[in-house]
């Protein structure tokens, strides 16, 4: 049966992307994938706009590669501690979606 509930017409849902608790290896590997496809993302974002433009600094795609990169370092350094002390991490991570005109 398919517990997800769709409601086409709501102006804000969310949707359950992360939900249990992980070695450190495993949380790295779930982690660090999605900050990296986020970092591609806006790096392509870049090429496309430069291409079409070399003026434009692209400055809200550099900013927030800026900000993956560093959130990415934390992350990482985070889970070396969780290693190092031989624990498990537990992850709860929810996309908060809101309809805008």
């Amino acid at each position: 049966m398919n517990d997800i509930q769709v409601q086409p017409k709501a102006t804000h849902q969310g949707i359950k992307l992360i939900q249990g608790t992980f070695t450190p290896s495993e949380a790295s590997d779930i982690l660090i994938e999605i900050i990296d496809k986020k970092i591609n993302f806006h790096k392509i974002q870049k090429l496309k706009i430069s291409e079409g433009n070399h003026d434009d600094p692209c400055s809200l795609d550099t900013a927030r590669l800026s900000e993956l990169e560093r959130s990415k370092q934390h992350l990482l350094q985070i889970i070396r501690g969780v290693r190092a002390d031989g624990k498990r991490m537990t992850i709860n991570a929810t996309i908060n979606i809101e309809v805008v005109d």
